[in-house]
């Protein structure tokens, strides 16, 4: 847990995520599908720049407050993973 809990490793992972948006932002398709219905098909499209930044500015945010309430951290952890799948699914 306390490996989790690391000031450098969170915020190294929220870094991490901004740095994954500007590598895969010119291989990403203009519309970024961000949800996917039961036959697996698109159903929910984002434009790349907001695809792009959502999902790390929320980390951002979380890692702050993380100061608040230790739990944020999990929130950080799994929003990067979350991060990671929409852009290898939008490649």
């Amino acid at each position: 847990m306390f490996l989790l809990t690391n000031g450098k490793a969170l915020w190294g992972s929220v870094i991490a995520a901004f740095v994954l948006s500007m590598v895969f932002y010119p291989f990403l398709p203009a519309e970024m599908p961000i949800h996917y219905d039961g036959t697996n098909s698109p159903d929910l499209t984002v434009n790349k720049l907001a695809g792009t930044v959502i999902l790390p500015v929320m980390m951002l945010v979380f890692a702050w407050a993380q100061k608040i309430n230790w739990q944020f951290v999990i929130a950080v952890y799994i929003l990067l993973i979350c991060h990671i799948a929409v852009l290898y699914l939008a490649v």
